[in-house]
């Protein structure tokens, strides 16, 4: 009986326990590390997204943002986000740079890495002779260089570039990698881009919370039942044996009260002592 009553409790607390915690959790799943403090793929994801952004508002598709999975701090979900957009951001600009890892061949400290980094995708979009020539583009893309900078440097995620969309022209002119993207992209047929399934990047705590929660509910659950059954059916033995406890205590007042009474019938009708039968 202790035994059921204790696993109750035990299980019910536990099984709230989870459940509350897992209601409780970070409602989307930014970097797990403090801020200002990011993991060597954290800053990576901060820092390809920032690129990301800058390219589709430069080439005039800002609407592809959404599109990017850039929380979690997962560098798979954020590449496979970038494979289905129309500007070949991930075949041109990421896949040349962050898949190969050149740039990160003998560097073993993460500021060094990501200061390569930066400097890789700035390097990169810079090579285009078009943006060479439109001081607005350049200047749009120093300000993408300094915010990716001073990411390096403090940790802060940077803010979102919003440089003013260019135009489809000079198109057959884009000579750099990423031009040639944005090149496919603004001069295609118009269509839009065929989206690709993204993978999930739910937080691991959720998808262990979540059916941990359900589990010990459904445990607490099962054990109450288990435990007010057994209380109903010890409830009845112990009415069972009262009762019976009750009859037996009053059969045993009639016998004695029988008893009592053959006696002091038989006592009133013996003849006083001294006297003739």
């Amino acid at each position: 009986m202790l035994h059921y009553l204790w696993s109750s409790v035990f299980y019910c607390r536990l099984g709230w326990l989870a459940l509350l915690l897992w209601l409780l959790r970070p409602a989307g799943s930014q970097a797990q590390t403090p801020l200002g403090q990011p993991s060597l793929d954290e800053a990576k994801v901060q820092i390809w997204c920032a690129t990301a952004r800058y390219v589709y508002d430069d080439a005039g598709r800002p609407q592809l943002k959404r599109t990017l999975r850039c929380d979690g701090g997962s560098l798979a979900a954020l590449a496979a986000s970038l494979r289905p957009d129309s500007l070949r951001i991930y075949s041109l600009l990421y896949a040349p740079i962050e898949e190969k890892g050149r740039i990160y061949k003998g560097l073993k400290d993460n500021s060094a890495r990501l200061a390569a980094l930066s400097k890789a995708i700035i390097g990169k979009l810079r090579s285009s002779p078009a943006r060479q020539r439109d001081p607005t583009r350049l200047a749009n893309l120093q300000g993408l260089e300094k915010k990716l900078t001073d990411y390096v440097q403090t940790g802060l995620p940077p803010t979102d570039p919003t440089p003013a969309p260019q135009a489809e022209a000079d198109a057959s002119s884009l000579a750099g990698p990423a031009e040639a993207a944005e090149a496919s992209g603004a001069g295609g047929t118009g269509e839009a881009p065929t989206m690709r399934p993204i993978a999930s990047t739910e937080p691991l705590l959720d998808r262990l919370f979540a059916p941990l929660a359900l589990i010990f509910s459904l445990l607490s659950l099962a054990l109450f039942v288990l435990l007010r059954r057994s209380l109903n059916r010890t409830l009845r033995e112990v009415r069972r044996a009262t009762a019976s406890q009750e009859l037996t205590a009053t059969q045993r007042r009639q016998v004695e009260e029988l008893v009592t009474q053959r006696l002091a019938d038989m006592q009133q009708a013996s003849p006083p002592e001294g006297q003739p039968n």
